[in-house]
């Protein structure tokens, strides 16, 4: 044969193996993406980073940094949010670029890489993939649904706090109130204030003009009325343990009143106010208590402690004290002549 064409064959062979090598380079290294693991590329120089950690571990232990380099040759990709998907891929290149971010709704981070021996695009010798897994049970739209859903009943939930000796409130507890039209010094919930502003013009407007003697009361303020009311009990001849005692039955500990709640008032009419220096049960007599009791529902009030349920309540008959609890729940438990105790048990 001669020596021409053995040189040629050669050279075609030689050729034909090279492309061949190309190819399946072009497959190892060409794009890819995998909804489970992230995917993964890999080039002869470029290196390689894997899709568990490119997509579910960037997802899972990446995603509080935003992403991590692969290692000296790849990048990785992966963040977490609150609903439970995550999404992550890798690139294999020299060198790797990582971002990551922290935003309000969730954890989020990027990388880049690429190689690049000779030749451009997704087959020959640029690797790039990306993937991402997401939880089909919970996504942020099946959860924001259901925090919608749920949002009602939760958001209720302050109206009908039950607060008494035996359900304190909590350490650090807080409410934000606003002075109540036409006092200067008598905060009140700011969401149940237009209610109970309502109700003193209201009853003003049929005739029993009312006065609001309290609102909310801090902790510390409280403390300082329920020693008063022990040094009383002292001054009567009983020990410091029963002097409290009876003290409890007029004036709520520290923490277990509901006037700390920033939803209880203490409401009288003003000339009756004006001709006591206490509150006291015979209110009870007047035009204005009355209206109160017969209308205070409509407004989301009811009477707290109301006579014969001091074994429930476990304070004495108090026909000035009225508590805010939502007009729905205020209509049940005064129609049955109940208590928020009882409204909480379930046995009205």
């Amino acid at each position: 044969m001669p020596k021409k064409t053995l040189a040629l064959i050669l050279t075609l062979a030689l050729l034909t193996a090279l492309c061949a090598c190309g190819r399946r380079g072009s497959a190892n290294s060409g794009s890819s993406s995998s909804g489970m693991t992230g995917g993964s590329s890999s080039s002869m120089t470029g290196g390689s980073s894997s899709g568990a950690t490119g997509g579910m571990g960037g997802g899972s232990t990446s995603g509080t940094t935003g992403g991590t380099n692969g290692g000296t040759t790849g990048g990785t990709t992966g963040g977490m949010d609150d609903s439970n998907s995550f999404s992550g891929g890798a690139g294999g290149s020299m060198s790797g670029s990582v971002s990551g971010s922290i935003g309000p709704d969730g954890i989020s981070g990027s990388a880049s890489g690429s190689t690049s021996v000779g030749g451009s695009g997704s087959g020959a010798n640029s690797g790039s993939s990306s993937g991402s897994r997401s939880n089909s049970n919970s996504n942020s739209d099946s959860s924001s649904a259901a925090a919608t859903a749920a949002a009602p009943g939760a958001s209720d939930a302050w109206m009908t706090r039950l607060v008494n000796a035996a359900s304190p409130l909590p350490e650090g507890f807080t409410v934000e109130t606003v002075n109540i039209r036409g006092y200067d010094a008598r905060p009140f919930d700011k969401r149940a204030a237009p209610d109970l502003e309502a109700m003193l013009a209201d009853a003003e407007q049929a005739g029993c003009k009312l006065y609001l003697v309290s609102g909310y009361r801090s902790v510390e303020r409280q403390a300082a009325l329920f020693k008063r009311k022990t040094n009383a009990f002292l001054a009567e001849g009983f020990d410091q343990a029963e002097a409290e005692r009876q003290a409890a039955m007029w004036v709520a500990r520290p923490g277990t009143s509901e006037h700390n709640t920033g939803l209880a008032a203490d409401i009288v009419s003003a000339d009756w106010y004006s001709a006591h220096d206490d509150l006291t049960a015979d209110f009870e007599a007047t035009p204005e208590c009355a209206w109160l009791m017969e209308h205070c529902a409509e407004y989301g009030f009811i009477l707290r402690y109301p006579k014969g349920k001091e074994d429930v309540t476990g304070v004495t008959y108090e026909p000035w004290h009225y508590r805010y609890v939502g007009k729905e729940a205020a209509a049940q438990i005064m129609a049955a002549g109940g208590t928020l105790e009882e409204y909480h048990a379930g046995t009205l």
